[in-house]
């Protein structure tokens, strides 16, 4: 050939009046007596005739037999790889066979970069790679060798260069090689691939029912291969002027993704299906439509855009509050079934944190432990895994299972901490040691630190040692200057009203009743327990004799639903972390 890569389809596939095996046969022969001459230390002997056989192969269009006598000469004569001819040939077969790396390792070859064949072999590569950029050059620059190939070719060339020049916004360009491409063949598939890039030109020209009527025609076609986009864009077509209804595109885009699947047309389909889906507030069907595509190219530019789509819709559900309007069973059940979406990173734990928010709301504590748990357990290092775990471990103390509370902040222990969150975690295993009734451990933890956590927990034993004196004074210290608003008692406060007063009935010490009466009188009547808060508070003159009655009204679970009220409200205020340790890899973050 005149050119490197030129194949010379019309003279390298004659066959003599022996027919194709007769022509095939004296080739393979050929080159089979010229290797016994390579044994006996002839080593260019087999080069010739295996060159002649690849080139005969080349030119049938027999592409993958054509690369495993061309890899023989490699493997044979090393030298070859530094041939032109050789990479231009096996360049151009595996082009044919959609090796398209393959291909554009052996056109990157020095020895084929001023080869306009190879220039033209490129850009139909970089075209069915969508790499318009590289696609145009490569055009550009080999258009000198266009007429120089068969017919065939040159309509598959001018249809690629034509697809580039439309992505590009070349109309005028785009609108000659569809001619010419039309022009070289007569093929009926080559023909209504290039009739389908025609109507996409007449529609990027702004004559949508021109378009819709060859669109039309096309969809008509046996050939899923053009039909099925063919149908896409003539439903977009319809829907955007008012035709058919979104109902009905939902239809019609759900019947072509199992029409024609594995390729761009698959992917534009399943795209356009999950964005009408969104519209329409289905946002499993539309997670589902998306997810359906799989593996398929995945490096292509729609693929990345579906995984796009697929990620921003789990943001807007998770992270914008669109699933805010669901039942937070229904929310939980959409993010766990898509969690492998939930992005690396604070949105992440950002995203974690509002579904388990969520959930903490409506009690729904097993739930949200497990998400923090799997957060724990593959997303986090460091001080955000210390974060987390001190989150998780409320979870558990505030679900009644401390041993598991005390598991979680065991496992992540760090040396360095900020002094909030080390005195978090404190508060919390001091928590969980109190709950299985471990008082003297609990004290430890606390020490002397005078926050009202602490107080609180000093306050829970003081109680169980019967400690009167001291449970009252911690008490009223909680409760403060409380009295100055006017605002009922939450239950926490009260709880603690109620201790109080017990405790300084059971201590002897009317002065201190008195002041509280004075401070807490009026709250009484609108106390969840008005008649208990009023026997408290008038001494022990009014008590019962058997304490047992008030130790049933200020039981520990009285304190502990004000605890559990307190937490759930510091779930709801603070946000996720946001320092990062190692995190999941795309593919598996978010599995549980």
């Amino acid at each position: 050939a005149s050119m490197p890569a030129l194949i010379d389809y019309a003279n390298w596939s004659k066959t003599g009046s022996g027919g194709f095996m007769a022509r095939y046969g004296d080739l393979q022969n050929a080159a089979a007596a010229e290797t016994d001459r390579e044994a006996g230390g002839d080593k260019q002997a087999g080069l010739k005739a295996r060159m002649a056989l690849a080139r005969f192969l080349a030119g049938s269009e027999l592409s993958y037999e054509a690369i495993g006598v061309l890899n023989m000469i490699a493997k044979i004569h090393p030298e070859m790889m530094a041939d032109p001819e050789f990479r231009g040939i096996r360049g151009a077969a595996r082009t044919m066979v959609g090796r398209y790396k393959e291909a554009e390792n052996d056109f990157s070859s020095p020895a084929l970069t001023s080869d306009p064949a190879s220039a033209l072999w490129r850009g139909y590569i970089a075209a069915k790679q969508a790499d318009w950029t590289a696609a145009k050059d490569a055009f550009v620059h080999g258009m000198s060798a266009m007429n120089q190939f068969a017919p065939a070719w040159q309509a598959r060339f001018a249809r690629a260069y034509a697809e580039t020049a439309l992505q590009g916004g070349q109309l005028d360009v785009a609108n000659t090689e569809i001619a010419l491409a039309l022009a070289q063949t007569h093929d009926p598939a080559e023909i209504l691939a290039a009739q389908l890039l025609q109507a996409r030109l007449i529609e990027a020209q702004g004559y949508a029912k021109r378009a819709l009527a060859i669109y039309d025609a096309v969809g008509r076609s046996p050939l899923n291969q053009y039909a099925a986009p063919a149908l896409l864009h003539a439903a977009q077509i319809r829907l955007a002027s008012g035709e058919i209804k979104p109902a009905q595109a939902v239809q019609i885009y759900d019947g072509l993704r199992f029409r024609w699947r594995g390729d761009a047309t698959e992917l534009q389909v399943i795209r356009t299906l999950g964005q009408l889906y969104l519209g329409q507030g289905r946002y499993r069907e539309a997670l589902e439509a998306m997810r359906s595509a799989g593996s398929v190219q995945l490096n292509s530019p729609e693929a990345v855009a579906l995984q796009s789509d697929m990620h921003n819709a789990f943001r807007a559900l998770f992270l914008d509050g669109r699933a805010d309007g669901m039942e937070p069973v229904q929310a939980l059940a959409l993010f766990s079934d898509f969690q492998q979406l939930t992005p690396i990173g604070a949105d992440g734990d950002l995203m974690v944190r509002k579904m388990v928010q969520r959930l903490v709301d409506v009690d729904l504590l097993d739930q949200a432990s497990e998400l923090l748990k799997y957060q724990v357990d593959n997303r986090l290092d460091g001080i955000p895994k210390a974060q987390v775990s001190s989150d998780l471990a409320t979870l558990y103390l505030m679900n009644r299972k401390p041993e598991q509370a005390i598991d979680v902040l065991n496992a992540s222990r760090t040396t360095v901490l900020p002094t909030a969150l080390a005195n978090q975690r404190r508060m919390v295993e001091a928590r969980a040691w109190l709950a299985l009734n471990q008082n003297d451990h609990a004290l430890e933890l606390v020490g002397k630190d005078p926050s009202p956590d602490c107080d609180d927990i000093r306050a829970e034993v003081a109680w169980r040692m019967h400690q009167w004196p001291q449970v009252a004074g911690l008490m009223e210290k909680l409760l403060g200057e409380r009295w100055k608003n006017p605002e009922p008692l939450s239950a926490d406060e009260e709880a603690r009203l109620l201790r109080a007063g017990i405790a300084y009935s059971l201590a002897s010490d009317g002065g201190a009743l008195d002041r509280l009466r004075g401070h807490f009188g009026p709250y009484i009547d609108k106390a969840r327990a008005p008649e208990a808060l009023r026997v408290a508070l008038e001494g022990p003159a009014q008590m019962a004799a058997n304490i047992s009655d008030f130790n049933k009204v200020a039981a520990t679970d009285d304190t502990f639903t004000g605890w559990v009220s307190k937490m759930k409200d510091r779930f709801r205020a603070v946000p996720a972390p946001a320092p990062r340790g190692k995190v999941a890899s795309a593919d598996t973050a978010g599995k549980g």
